[in-house]
């Protein structure tokens, strides 16, 4: 409904407002006052005051919206815009507050709970006690449990919800409201004990991949016990802190280490080829860039994944060292003009010689084989980096990244072997180092194996 069309009209002139109204004035104006306060002359006490106070109004105002939407679903609202533009209360939230169908449809849910089977997550709302996320996700996990649940025991979890949310955020309440909803329910359906159910819990299973507008992919699902426990037994091995370089720290989250490990064991399983072919060919990762873009001038248009994911430059050249490549020659309308050969970067011998003389990645103190690595341009080949011997160097997955992320340097000693300078956050000294634990005993023995002397700071 758009300014200037038929809208809500009154249809009598209003005698005075509302008290209610008057008090929003005055709460308003105080707001207004707040906008352009100077916050630099609060001590550090004051202004974390401030912080909770502001926070304690949001939830009051929150509680206050909630109400307002909850009257208006229970109003006939057609002497205010008449038969024909009567708007639901979701299309008036669209309308007179810009919010997302999505937002309307949980807006409206919510203040429905808050005034049903969850009055009393509406009361600590209503209180301040808990914010409009915390309340949203106990609704949420209510209205999750089995139909059948008893009614204390529905009593029960909404109290023991209300308890935890004094220490915690709405993320891990929404965790522990998941695992409250799986107990009651294999608590009064344990498999097997329906005869209509014969214990497959797999019936239930599901994964759903959903493309962020960040460029990120959101994964979700449910497995049964015998799928979930396959799936920790592939992740727990490499999910372990992994050390960079002779340092024994690992940055990485637990989640972010999770999920580094499933994307490994993707990259190995399309590395054996054993995965069924896929339109003709094997399955692989596919990505659609431009010379600009391989050579990183400004403005060119990212490169993206056959699902049109955006990477990032780094994610470009990590990809862009060991790939086939097609060059497609486009008309300025996009027409394909010419279809070049498909080439490797790395060719076969090539890739044979580097792991006869890396054996395995050459990241200091990686045990990665050779089988789980990628070949690295030390020089990437876009800025004219030749693909040969003294160019290129094994590294797994994870190291790649690092290569590509931090700054680590790789040069080529005159034993034709490479040696890796960290970065100062990791040793001050910048002292060269190898990996030795793909080297022979002679190797090791004989001394020849250590890194040439290279001064901190030189480039390679």
């Amino acid at each position: 409904m758009a300014a200037g069309e038929s809208g809500p009209t009154t249809s009598r002139p209003w005698l005075g407002r509302h008290h209610l109204l008057c008090v929003v004035d005055e709460v308003m104006g105080g707001l207004e006052k707040l906008g352009g306060a100077n916050l630099w002359a609060l001590s550090d006490v004051e202004a974390l005051e401030l912080l909770d106070q502001a926070e304690r109004a949001s939830r009051l105002l929150a509680a206050l919206q909630l109400a307002v939407v909850r009257d208006l679903g229970g109003r006939d609202l057609r002497p205010v815009f008449g038969e024909e533009d009567l708007p639901s209360v979701q299309d008036l939230l669209r309308w007179q507050l810009k919010m997302r169908p999505a937002d309307t449809r949980r807006l409206v849910g919510l203040a429905r709970d808050l005034d049903g089977p969850c009055q009393r997550t509406g009361q600590a709302l209503a209180a301040a006690g808990i914010s409009r996320d915390q309340a949203s996700v106990i609704a949420g996990a209510l209205n999750s449990l089995p139909a059948d649940t008893p009614a204390e025991q529905r009593d029960w979890a909404e109290a023991f919800l209300l308890a935890q949310a004094a220490i915690l955020d709405a993320d891990d309440l929404a965790t522990l409201g998941r695992t409250i909803r799986d107990r009651v329910r294999d608590q009064l359906h344990p498999p097997g004990a329906d005869p209509r159910d014969d214990g497959d819990q797999a019936r239930r299973r599901e994964l759903h991949l959903t493309d962020q507008p960040d460029g990120t992919t959101r994964i979700h699902g449910t497995l049964d016990a015998e799928g979930a426990a396959a799936l920790r037994a592939a992740l727990d091995p490499l999910s372990k802190p992994r050390p960079l370089g002779e340092t024994p720290e690992d940055h990485r989250t637990v989640p972010q280490r999770r999920a580094d490990a499933l994307v490994e064991i993707t990259q190995r399983v399309l590395g054996a080829g054993a995965l069924p072919l896929s339109h003709g060919t094997r399955p692989h990762i596919a990505v659609t860039t431009t010379i600009d873009a391989l050579l990183g001038m400004p403005g060119a248009v990212p490169a993206t994944t056959g699902h049109g994911q955006p990477l990032s430059r780094a994610t470009l050249e990590r990809i862009g060292c060991d790939a086939h490549l097609t060059h497609i020659l486009l008309s300025q309308e996009g027409t394909p003009l010419e279809l070049g050969r498909t080439r490797r970067l790395i060719p076969p011998s090539l890739r044979r010689a580097l792991e006869a003389r890396d054996g395995g990645c050459a990241f200091p103190n990686c045990r990665k084989p050779a089988a789980w690595t990628d070949a690295h341009h030390i020089k990437h080949w876009a800025h004219g980096g030749p693909t040969n011997l003294d160019n290129t160097v094994l590294v797994c997955r994870y190291h790649h990244r690092v290569l590509h992320r931090e700054d680590w340097k790789v040069l080529v000693g005159p034993d034709g072997h490479p040696y890796f300078i960290p970065p100062y956050s990791v040793d001050p000294k910048q002292k060269p180092r190898r990996n030795p634990l793909h080297r022979t005993l002679d190797h090791l023995y004989s001394g020849i194996w250590g890194p040439p002397d290279h001064p901190a700071g030189d480039s390679p």
